[in-house]
């Protein structure tokens, strides 16, 4: 299987973008990136200091978050031979800073509706929820992102109760049906 671009996760918070990323660039031998990390690194460089994602939200706001997510994207989509984990709003900071991740390969994590919320919630109310009513906040937001990550699955793949290798192994097949890139935007190329 080739691609012309990276392979891009995207799904909700808590889909499992970054343990499934990492074991499909291991079993595909491509280089891995995950835009929660890098943002963390150049917040490190820029700031001096190491905070989480989550930390970097709640310090700073939404538009700096946003502005530092935009320069990792830019990083992250730099390197076509890579599987990519993006954050779970990235789609939007890439549209709004009209980035161009056009060659890209779109792999829609799916995963219960409950699930994730209970995934989610397992850690805390994250900075992006309302704390007094984060249920409100989640319903809100997986409303407001579905529709985009719909948009640009290039494959869809469940990701519910499922092992990793099943997960990946199913994606590995989803893509080999794909005739040729640029893969980007062409929804409802596959679910499994």
């Amino acid at each position: 299987m080739k691609t012309a671009g990276p392979i891009i996760l995207i799904g909700f918070k808590g889909a499992g973008k970054s343990l499934i990323g990492r074991a499909l660039a291991k079993k595909l031998n491509m280089e891995y990136s995950d835009t929660d990390a890098i943002i963390e690194g150049l917040y490190e460089i820029f700031e001096g200091q190491k905070l989480t994602c989550r930390e970097i939200h709640k310090k700073h706001g939404a538009e700096y978050f946003r502005k530092m997510e935009a320069e990792a994207i830019k990083e992250a989509i730099s390197s076509p031979y890579s599987v990519i984990s993006f954050g779970g709003g990235a789609l939007a900071t890439m549209e709004a800073f009209r980035l161009d991740a056009s060659s890209a390969l779109f792999v829609y994590l799916v995963v219960d509706k409950e699930e994730l919320y209970r995934r989610i919630m397992a850690d805390g109310v994250p900075a992006i929820f309302d704390r007094d009513n984060p249920r409100a906040s989640f319903d809100r937001l997986y409303a407001e992102r579905s529709p985009g990550y719909e948009r640009y699955a290039t494959v869809k793949a469940d990701n519910t109760n499922r092992a990793p290798e099943e997960v990946v192994d199913s994606i590995i097949a989803l893509m080999d049906k794909i005739p040729s890139a640029p893969r980007q935007r062409l929804t409802g190329a596959g679910y499994e």
